[in-house]
């Protein structure tokens, strides 16, 4: 369906694990083709919950039984209290041993991002291939080389061998539940700020940054033109749209070797609501919703760093005020809580010194002009990210995700110590704004 997909696969398939991807209209007996030419013979092990195998499971076993494939179906466990499965150290561990168990020589996710990525991990544990039949257009990790897992209590990013092959029946992603299509493009509008703060760690810090990733991800922002307003009808051209770019993010992700192609620090205000929610009990939504509202968060507060000028930041200043290391741990400590132990091992790292801190600051202030006409050509406006979400019915303040303004400002203000990658998040901190700023956004953002 998608020329552009194919050429790209082939172009970086030294880069890719993934080497095919079929997005139409009866994927699922279509798909049987490209799994073996691409997994090895023997019993292949398909994983699904309640959910994922009502969609789709049921009509692809029957698909591979007349194909003649041996199979086993794992159920993944799913919780007493009827919410959505996490992808948790535990559950990795028990696919892993039905893996060894089945003696299965290939694991095949049916469902989307938490699915996914158990099976994505216990398979890369077990040093078997995987593949993913998807159910639904909700996150860009299909054929991503990473996994997001719970562990210790924090979402965590850990590198693995992606799908050989992804299968996406466009007629069961469309049907999905809708609010797994709002987190799909929620993900995906992550892509201009996120952007901006892979770039602007690559100038301030000399962190890697890929034009091929980019490349890739410009293509798959392409796909989204027009799709936003009419996925509440189902469109199925607009979810296909939707899919296929969700798939290059993903590529995009393996090319880069990281995530950062794709997630920046709204990613970090959506991880931040998932661990304080299991943590403490608190609600949450499908990770792509909650980054829609953090991209909307980023992007104004990217409106107000470039509201500045370099003649508004006092470097010595700057460098007078950062704390010693020892005093700042102990604020983690005391905000975080139960989570400090696992927080603290990424804060660390990120934490600068003052000659670190004047380097950068530095450098900011004397590149300043060229930075900022570099992240305006990926940047988009906070009102214009909010208008196409709210055209697609998606969530736009942090009221419709249920978390409440304290929740919603601690989630700006403290989130850059979860992750220790440099997002737009460090550089207000570090600037002397990120808690006014936070302050500012939510009177915006906090509700309607």
């Amino acid at each position: 369906m998608y020329p552009i997909i194919a050429k790209l696969l082939e172009r970086f398939s030294d880069h890719l694990d993934t080497e095919a991807i079929i997005i139409e209209r009866d994927a699922l007996p279509k798909g049987i083709a490209p799994l073996r030419e691409h997994l090895p013979e023997g019993t292949w092990l398909v994983a699904a919950d309640s959910n994922t195998w009502e969609a789709a499971g049921a009509e692809f076993g029957a698909a591979l039984d007349t194909a003649g494939i041996s199979w086993e179906r794992y159920m993944i466990e799913e919780p007493a209290d009827g919410t959505k499965p996490i992808c948790t150290d535990r559950r990795i561990e028990s696919l892993e041993a039905a893996l060894k168990r089945s003696e299965a020589t290939a694991g095949i996710a049916v469902g989307s991002g938490t699915i996914n990525d158990i099976v994505k991990l216990a398979s890369d544990h077990c040093d078997v291939p995987m593949a993913c039949v998807g159910t639904a257009p909700s996150m860009n990790g299909y054929t991503s080389g990473i996994a997001a897992v719970l562990s210790d209590g924090v979402k965590t990013t850990i590198p693995c061998t992606a799908p050989r092959v992804v299968i996406a029946d466009i007629d069961v992603m469309a049907e999905a539940p809708y609010r797994m299509i709002c987190s799909g493009l929620g993900d995906l509008m992550s892509k201009p700020v996120s952007n901006a703060d892979w770039q602007v760690s690559a100038w301030l810090n000399d962190t890697y940054h890929s034009a091929d990733a980019m490349e890739i991800i410009e293509a798959g922002a392409a796909m989204l033109d027009g799709v936003a307003p009419k996925l509440p009808q189902r469109d199925r051209e607009a979810t296909a749209g939707l899919t296929a770019s969700l798939m290059l993010s993903g590529l995009a992700m393996s090319v880069a070797g990281s995530s950062s192609p794709a997630s920046g620090g709204e990613h970090l205000i959506s991880h931040f609501i998932d661990m304080t929610a299991i943590a403490f009990d608190k609600p949450h939504d499908f990770h792509g919703c909650q980054v829609g509202v953090g991209t909307i968060t980023t992007g104004l507060i990217y409106e107000k760093l470039r509201a500045l000028s370099p003649d508004d930041i006092d470097i010595d200043a700057r460098v007078q005020a950062l704390p010693e290391w020892s005093d700042y741990e102990s604020v983690l400590r005391e905000r975080f809580g139960p989570l400090f132990e696992a927080v603290v091992k990424h804060a660390r790292p990120a934490f600068p010194s003052p000659d670190e801190l004047r380097q950068r600051l530095t450098r900011l202030c004397d590149e300043w002009e060229r930075l900022d006409t570099q992240v305006a050509r990926t940047l988009r406006t906070g009102q214009s990210l909010e208008e196409e979400l709210r055209s697609a019915e998606c969530p736009t303040r942090f009221s419709d995700l249920g978390v409440e303004r304290d929740r919603a400002w601690r989630a700006i203000a403290h989130s850059k110590d979860i992750r220790n990658r440099y997002t737009i998040l460090h550089l207000a901190w570090e600037l002397g704004h990120l808690d006014t700023w936070a302050d500012e956004v939510l009177l915006h953002l906090a509700d309607h």
